[in-house]
């Protein structure tokens, strides 16, 4: 009967630590991004279990032992920013540590009706699953990501929680003999760990509405930088059909010279003519103008770089893509593949872009060369001034509800970008 109670028991503490660590874990993915080795992933839902199973009351010096190992094993297996997953460890560490400390303290009271354990480890599942259901309707599956400026204004705030869980925790223990203190502390301890627990919780909310403030911002600048961008082409399209429009001029002009005899002088205006950059800008390879200009003025650049260009393109004149969104997905994709093909032994670009069968499809591939992020993200030095040119795409292809890969293989980059069509209204 005794064998059975204790199997019993075990059996429920190992249930509620687990319950603890699956909560805690899948709030941690979306405030860090967790490496993809199995290894890391298991050992990080062991630390957070066993840091939730933590005994700690006022004090206790567990508070100071688990700490070098809980952020050791923390930064082990994330990746990121590193200022970044010292701050989310160390808010998630002061959460887990308000919880345990206020389990064990206040539920003492029940150790006379022989519950008080039983009653502390169930308590903490149920806070740390009510806190992860308030949450979760924020994180919807995604990863919080900051820039390292703002990491550093969340860094700083961490010190609240951590502070007061120290002043609280820690003197006790090193003044053992000192019942004065051992009173204030408890006193104190009965207003501190709800504070600590609440500006915890508060700095994860800071981050949510930071990373959110931060997403409208980049989508408000990559919205701005597309609609530049377009505005240039357009204005350079508008130079095209000026100068088409006026070649009857031109034209009259030159005969006008050879009536009066001046040969040289027609003979230096048409050479001009005819190297006129405007004049040679635009290639039509589809019925889509806005596709020709943007395809136009890339080609002029993969020219200038010696790249092997090879294009198959079938779009008809109307799409229900807006231009600007249209010329942000070819201008990028573009752009990023000459970057990468001028950089290369083998400079080739494939472009395949077609609608069909109710899809608009975008293929590009481009020789490449050097290392490759996994994530894709740029490996410019001056990151925050780089890098938009993917996420731009993301956007604009979410957006259509259609979805965007990207990979490199044996030493070529492929983007693909499909897009469902739907009839114009």
């Amino acid at each position: 009967m005794f064998t059975h109670l204790t199997l019993f028991l075990l059996a429920t503490y190992f249930l509620f630590l687990a319950m603890n660590g699956y909560f805690l874990y899948r709030l941690c993915q979306s405030f860090t991004a967790i490496k993809e080795n199995r290894w890391a992933k298991r050992m990080l839902f062991i630390t957070l279990m066993l840091t939730s199973g933590m005994v700690i009351w006022i004090g206790d010096n567990n508070f100071a032992m688990t700490l070098p190992f809980y952020m050791t094993a923390f930064l082990i297996t994330t990746k990121g920013d590193l200022l970044g997953r010292i701050t989310v460890g160390g808010v998630f560490f002061c959460f887990i540590m308000s919880v345990c400390a206020m389990a064990d303290t206040y539920l003492i009271p029940l150790d006379r009706f022989r519950c008080y354990d039983i009653a502390s480890r169930l308590v903490r599942p149920l806070i740390f699953g009510l806190f992860y259901l308030i949450f979760y309707r924020h994180l919807k599956g995604k990863t919080i990501k900051l820039p390292h400026r703002l990491w550093k204004l969340c860094s700083g705030l961490t010190i609240l929680p951590f502070t007061a869980l120290s002043v609280l925790i820690l003197p006790a223990y090193w003044m053992p003999e000192s019942i004065l203190l051992h009173n204030l502390n408890w006193f104190q301890g009965t207003v501190i760990l709800p504070i600590s627990l609440i500006s915890s919780l508060v700095l994860l909310h800071s981050i949510l509405v930071l990373a959110d403030y931060e997403a409208k911002a980049q989508t408000a600048a990559l919205t701005e930088m597309r609609e530049v961008y377009y505005q240039g082409l357009k204005r350079e399209q508008t130079q095209v059909h000026t100068l088409r429009h006026d070649l009857r001029n031109h034209l009259n002009a030159a005969l006008g010279l050879l009536e009066h005899g001046e040969t040289e002088q027609t003979f230096q205006y048409l050479l001009e003519l005819t190297n006129s950059q405007t004049l040679h800008s635009s290639l039509c390879i589809c019925e889509n103008e806005i596709v020709n200009v943007v395809l136009s003025s890339k080609y002029e650049d993969m020219k200038q770089y010696k790249i092997i260009t090879d294009l198959q393109i079938s779009l008809p004149a109307a799409l229900p893509i807006a231009d600007t969104d249209l010329c942000a997905l070819l201008s990028n994709a573009l752009d990023n593949a000459i970057e990468a093909a001028q950089k290369s032994e083998d400079k080739q670009i494939a472009i395949q872009c077609k609608a069909e069968r109710g899809l608009f499809m975008l293929r590009v591939k481009n020789s490449l060369t050097g290392d490759i992020h996994r994530d894709l993200s740029t490996t410019k030095k001056e990151k925050e001034l780089h890098g938009f040119g993917l996420a731009d795409m993301r956007e604009i292809t979410a957006r259509y509800g259609g979805f965007l890969e990207a990979g490199a293989k044996n030493d070529i980059f492929e983007l693909l970008v499909s897009i469902p069509l739907v009839p114009l209204q």
